[in-house]
Order: C-alpha cells, then structure tokens, then sequence
C-alpha cells in the first residue's frame, strides 16, 4: 500500500488507558521558584525525572503505533521542555543521573529501528531562519541544531529520512520576482548556518497563507536555489494548506496531484513525510476538524502522511475499520485497542 499513516506527538488512547500517558514539563517560572525554595539540585532532579519521564512515554508511543499498524511518528517536541530553550541557561550534561536520560534517548532510537516506526520532528511556527529580529533567528538556529542533536543521539539517520520539518513563517518585503529571490538567498545564508546534521534533515512546508504555497516554495526554494546555490530545499506538502493558500499558474488553481507529484520528486527517492488534515468546518478553516472524513488519496507514491486531526491515533484507527471512517464508536474503538495493545 503506497498510503502510510502517522502519529502527531500524542496518543489519545493510551491517555484514556492512563492518565499518566501524557506529556508533562515544568515552567520557567516553576522551575525558579522550586530552585529558590529548595536548591537547584532538587529543580535539576525535578527537571530530570519529567524529561526522563517523556523519554520513556515516547516508547510506549512507539511500540502502540507498530501494534496499531501506525507506520510512523512525529516526535514531541515538549520532551525536553524548558531544557530545549536555548535561552535556558542549562543542558542535558547539567542533569543529575544524565546517564539514565541517554539510555532513554537511544531506547527510542532501538524501539524505531526494531519496530519500523519512522520519525520526525516540527517546531512550533516561533522557529525562524528570517526575521528582522537577530536574536530571534540565533535561537531558531540554536533550536534546529538541538532537535538534530536529539535526533543523533537516536540514532537517525543524517538524512531526511528523519526530517525536521519547518514553516518559513515570514513573508518577503514585497510580492514580486526579485523579493522572492532575495527571499530565498537570505533564508539559504542563514540555512548554511546550522550544523551539517541539521542541513541534512531540514525539510520546508508550504503555508496555509502568504507567498509561499506549494508552488512558489518548490518555484523558489527548490528550483531557484538549486540553480542559485546548487542546493534545492526538499519540501513537506499539507493538503489543507495547499487548500486555504492555493498554487495558480498563470491564474489556473495548480492540481493537488501535481504539487503532491513535485514535491514528493524533492525527496530524491527518500519515501516522503507529508501531513493530511482537515477543516473543523467552513467557518473554522484553520480549525482542526476531530477526524478525517474518508481514507488518504493514493496519489501513487510510496507516502508517509502524519494525521494532523485532534483525535490522533482514535481517527487514524477508525480509517482502518472494515466499515470505514466514522463508522465505530470511540468505546467499541478503545475496546479492541486494549485488548489488541495488551496482548
């Protein structure tokens, strides 16, 4: 089957299995303030224990997506919580008992192998390569590499075949050909900035508004720069986005297949990782609707789509119901779930 299925960061299953299944992290503000009561030692072992224990919930994570059939998962990037912040004054070699913390991480690098679960990671849309703040795009640059650090220390491969997935999140000065350029060579200065691990898995997706829709993203952030810088971004395409901010070539609305054919070209022979979502309704766009109402296309590549829907694995389940999408009822679905994940 070309269409594979993927997890995004949570699962609700297991959360309603146990309430303990769910992603924690202390606050910043938290954090002084257990440090100021008690002494570091006690906020860095507090730190630890959450860290160690989100290390430990993302294999759970994992084997529940191999028994579920689900072939791949995008990581959480909460797991280390404040800990990734660049501005956060501390790292993992910081932590009491880290040896426990790298065990865990190279666990889930062992899980991914041994069960064939793919992985991947998204920063949230604050992660910027352009932006007229400086500081801003130091700490995104520093960011990227930690996710890439995490990622080798997995034991990903240095490829996209662990992609670390990016928004642009900024618009050029203006909207025309030369903007687009300068556009496209800054964001590739700033690109070459990053760790070589970090290059390596960057993958761009295109946005739900603004200039970069999937055809202006593959016009100039692949095409250009490959012909400019002998380096063509490869590129993550979201089917709801290329809904909302539509290709148009010479004002005709560019085909889903094609933008799906040309981007999936981008990945040089690597099986892509591409999100599927949908609208909670006409008047919520950007809303995530609860489930996806039918299967995924097969568009006739070999795909990876990450289910980006607030149900998360509930809805991918419900997909692969003989009955079909919608048909099975959340306590029937989590019946069969229980039994099928315990034995």
């Amino acid at each position: 089957m070309n269409t594979k299925y993927g997890l995004v960061c949570v699962s609700k299953i297991l959360q309603q299995e146990d309430a303990s299944n769910s992603f924690v992290g202390i606050t910043r503000k938290a954090y002084a303030e257990l440090a100021s009561e008690k002494g570091d030692q006690e906020a860095r072992k507090k730190l630890k224990d959450e860290i160690l224990h989100n290390l430990n919930l993302t294999v759970r994570i994992i084997d529940f997506c191999r028994d579920s059939n689900i072939d791949h998962y995008r990581l959480n990037t909460s797991i280390f919580g404040i800990l990734s912040d660049p501005s956060f004054d501390l790292s993992v070699h910081d932590l009491p008992q880290k040896n426990e913390i790298f065990e865990a991480i190279k666990e889930i690098g062992r899980t991914s192998i041994t069960k064939g679960v793919s992985l991947s990671l998204q920063p949230d849309k604050f992660c910027k390569l352009i932006d007229e703040d400086d500081g801003l795009v130091e700490k995104s640059i520093k960011e990227l590499n930690f996710y890439s650090w995490f990622l080798d220390e997995i034991g990903a491969q240095e490829n996209i075949s662990a992609p670390i997935h990016l928004h642009l999140n900024s618009q050029p000065d203006k909207q025309d050909h030369d903007a687009y350029c300068d556009f496209a060579d800054r964001f590739y200065e700033n690109f070459k900035q990053l760790d070589p691990g970090a290059q390596k898995r960057l993958v761009l997706k295109n946005a739900d508004h603004g200039v970069w829709s999937a055809f202006n993203l593959f016009k100039y952030l692949h095409v250009y720069c490959y012909e400019e810088h002998d380096f063509g971004f490869p590129l993550a395409y979201n089917n709801l986005f290329d809904v909302l901010n539509p290709s148009r070539i010479d004002n005709d609305v560019v085909e889903q297949q094609i933008n799906v054919g040309a981007f999936h070209e981008t990945w040089h022979g690597v099986v892509p990782v591409f999100t599927w979502t949908e609208s909670k309704s006409p008047e919520q766009p950007r809303a995530l609707a609860n489930e996806l109402s039918a299967h995924i296309p097969d568009f006739g590549y070999q795909i990876k789509w990450e289910v980006d829907v607030s149900d998360k694995d509930i809805a991918i389940l419900k997909l692969f119901t003989d009955e079909g999408p919608s048909r099975i009822s959340e306590e029937a679905l989590r019946k069969i779930t229980r039994g099928r994940y315990q034995k």
